[in-house]
C-alpha cells in the first residue's frame, strides 16, 4: 500500500515535471514564431510613395498639370497658354532642366501669365532605374537651373513617365520636393491628333475634387484643352494648379 502511495507521488511529479517542460517549449516556439511574423524593417528607410491626388480635403479644385520636356512641343505650349488665358486658369506646367536650358524665355512667360512651375527632372531618363546619387544629381541639377530662371523655389517634383522608384522619392524629398503622379492621364502623346479620343476618355475618368490630371503639349491637347475644363466645371469643381489641390508648408 505504501509502495503503491509512492508510486502516484513518484508518478505526479514526473507527470508536473513534463508539463513544465511542454509549457517551456511551447513558450519558445510561440516567441520565435512571433518574432518571425515581425518583419525588421529600419522606419528610416522607407520613402512615401508619389501622391496621386492632392491632400487638400473640400479643396474645390482639380489640379491641371502639364509635362514640358522634349523640345518640340514649344509652339503647343503657346497655344495651351492662349486656351488658358481666355478661359482665366492657372495650371502647373512641370519643365525639365533641359529644356529650361533652352527655353528660358517662354519658361518666364508660363510664370508670369500666373501658373506654377514644378520639377520634371533634369533629362527624361527612367528615373526608377536610378541610384539615389544620380536620382539626386538629376533632380537638384534641375531645380537650380529651373529655379535659377525663374527666381524661386519649386515645391514640386514628377519623374519623367510618372518612374519613381524608392531611391527617386527618397532623392526629392530630401531636396524638399512634394512628389506626385496621378489619377486621370489623357494619354494625348499616344493620341496627339485625335482631340475627340482624349474628350472621351476624360469623361470616362472618375474625376472628383483634388483629381490631378496629366497632359502634354500635343496638336489635340490644344484642340480640347477648353474641352477638359469644361468636363471639370459640369462637376462643379475648378481647373487649377497642384498648389490649389495640396497643402505646402
Amino acid at each position: 500500500m505504501i509502495m503503491m502511495v509512492l508510486n502516484k507521488n513518484k508518478l505526479k511529479k514526473i507527470l508536473i515535471f513534463l508539463l513544465i517542460i511542454l509549457f517551456i517549449g511551447g513558450g519558445i516556439v510561440f516567441t520565435i514564431k512571433k518574432n518571425e511574423s515581425i518583419p525588421s524593417i529600419n522606419i528610416l528607410d522607407l520613402a512615401k510613395a508619389p501622391y496621386t491626388q492632392g491632400t487638400k480635403k473640400n479643396s474645390g479644385y482639380v489640379a491641371l498639370t502639364c509635362n514640358v520636356d522634349l523640345g518640340w512641343e514649344d509652339e503647343y505650349v503657346i497655344s495651351i497658354l492662349e486656351t488658358l488665358k481666355k478661359e482665366k486658369v492657372h495650371i502647373t506646367f512641370n519643365v525639365t532642366g533641359k529644356w529650361t536650358e533652352k527655353n528660358k524665355d517662354l519658361l518666364l512667360r508660363i510664370k508670369n501669365e500666373g501658373h506654377e512651375i514644378g520639377n520634371h527632372g533634369y533629362k527624361h531618363l527612367d528615373y526608377a532605374t536610378l541610384s539615389y546619387d544620380e536620382n539626386y544629381n538629376q533632380i537638384s541639377t534641375s531645380k537650380k537651373i529651373i529655379e535659377d530662371a525663374l527666381g524661386e523655389k519649386t515645391k514640386f517634383f514628377q519623374a519623367p513617365a510618372g518612374s519613381f522608384g524608392t531611391n527617386t522619392v527618397k532623392a526629392a524629398e530630401s531636396l524638399n520636393y512634394i512628389c506626385f503622379k496621378w489619377d486621370v492621364d489623357t494619354i494625348d502623346w499616344q493620341d496627339r491628333y485625335n482631340p475627340e479620343k482624349i474628350i472621351e476618355r476624360v469623361k470616362n475618368k472618375n474625376i472628383v475634387d483634388g483629381s490631378i490630371i496629366l497632359m502634354h503639349p500635343t496638336d489635340a491637347t490644344t484642340k480640347c484643352l477648353d474641352d477638359i475644363i469644361e468636363i471639370i466645371r459640369q462637376k462643379n469643381l475648378k481647373p487649377g494648379r497642384l498648389s490649389d489641390v495640396f497643402i505646402v508648408d
